[in-house]
């Protein structure tokens, strides 16, 4: 394998599953292997972001689908390259249809099937409709965010999504391999597309396991005599921070020596704040924004816990936390071989649990930490190579 192309079709943030799709380019470029980056669409603040850290991103463009489809094909074909990694079953779709005759292969990730994403109305159409509510009752936040009916829309918008869901589940079919997270996430997959996909875990830079901290962050706050409960991400309805706000405030009743910094942007930041007014804890929980990348390992090194309430596929946040020997609370929803560790406090989604595990976390003190060599992203992505390299195989052969 000496050429591959990674394909995400709108690069619009930088989420897990944009560090995941950069620090996998980082990987096959430093095997020596020619490694470009496509995509659709890219804001202009990601593109400076991958050529900081020297990798090749170049956006396709096109003003509607067959033109954006025409534009990827037509480079494809230019590039040639031996293998294309898509990162999701949507991408999929667009090189399902790129790929066509051309003989390149592709294979892709599926961190989260269409019921991990409410907007997603293809869990609606009915090649799914025998399996919906076996996906929807097998996961708490399916049900949370999940509406159990499709929301009301025209004939058009109906036809729309009965065609996408078919044109969905072929190209996931056509992909050669699929890499999931975990097992909730493989069993949807064999469920929705009738396809095995392979479980493969990793999300740490290995630099965090013998991290020291460059700044005090306790303080840095004024927080030197707290004990600091953390959360960093972005801030929308699937975090749940408001149920770690709500959880927090009848901690609060327990403790006065807590505090809960939150770190991150998004949708559900003046709500967010609103609710800590309304809760009167507003001296208690500080909003920090965006945190730097550099200042990110120095925030979990100062936290006490992390908090993890997020519906979610698989968190990075909390791995990195328990990488810095960290105790962390994470809902009972998650899939994880490292949930039985003492350092993990399992809560279910509801205010009371986690306001109970957060005061078990803080109590309990825990001086060895986990061994968590494992879960690098090298040793992630040296088996998504090896897997690639027997798909090439295979098509070289033919």
């Amino acid at each position: 394998m000496k050429k591959i192309v990674l394909f995400y079709k709108y690069l619009t943030g930088l989420g897990g599953a944009e560090r995941l799709l950069f620090e996998e380019a980082k990987y096959f470029k430093k095997k020596k292997i020619e490694t470009q980056i496509l995509s659709l669409d890219a804001r202009k603040d990601i593109l400076s972001f991958a050529r900081s850290i020297n990798l090749d991103l170049e956006v396709v463009g096109g003003k509607n689908f067959l033109s954006q489809l025409f534009k990827l094909r037509r480079k494809l074909r230019k590039i040639n390259p031996d293998i294309v990694i898509a990162q999701s079953n949507a991408d999929c779709v667009y090189l399902y249809l790129a790929t066509k005759f051309t003989g390149i292969p592709y294979v892709t990730h599926i961190h989260g099937t269409i019921f991990w994403f409410p907007e997603d109305l293809l869990k609606y159409a009915i090649i799914h409709k025998k399996v919906f509510n076996e996906i929807r009752n097998s996961v708490a936040g399916h049900g949370e965010f999940i509406p159990p009916k499709l929301p009301k829309c025209g004939l058009v918008k109906r036809i729309k999504i009965e065609a996408g869901a078919v044109l969905d589940y072929l190209a996931v079919r056509n992909a050669k391999k699929i890499f999931v997270l975990t097992d909730q996430v493989k069993w949807e997959v064999k469920k929705l597309y009738c396809k095995d996909a392979i479980t493969v875990r990793g999300c740490l830079d290995p630099k965090i396991l013998k991290y020291k901290p460059k700044q005090n962050i306790k303080e840095k706050l004024g927080l030197k005599d707290k004990k600091i409960i953390l959360n960093i991400g972005r801030l929308d309805p699937r975090k749940r921070i408001d149920l770690l706000i709500k959880s927090f405030a009848k901690l609060c009743q327990k403790r006065s020596d807590v505090v809960l910094l939150i770190g991150g942007t998004g949708e559900e930041e003046k709500r967010l704040k609103e609710l800590t007014e309304k809760l009167h804890i507003e001296d208690k929980v500080k909003f920090l924004g965006f945190v730097k990348d550099s200042e990110y390992f120095d925030y979990l090194a100062a936290c006490d816990v992390f908090a993890f309430p997020s519906w979610t596929t698989s968190g990075i946040p909390p791995y990195e936390a328990l990488a810095m020997g960290k105790n962390v609370v994470w809902t009972s929803e998650a899939e994880e071989p490292v949930l039985t560790d003492k350092h993990v406090f399992l809560a279910d989604p509801r205010i009371e649990s986690f306001a109970k595990a957060m005061e078990m976390a803080l109590n309990k003190k825990i001086k060895e930490k986990i061994n968590l060599s494992d879960y690098t992203w090298d040793k992630y992505f040296s088996k998504v190579h090896a897997i690639c390299e027997e798909v090439v195989k295979q098509y070289q052969k033919r």
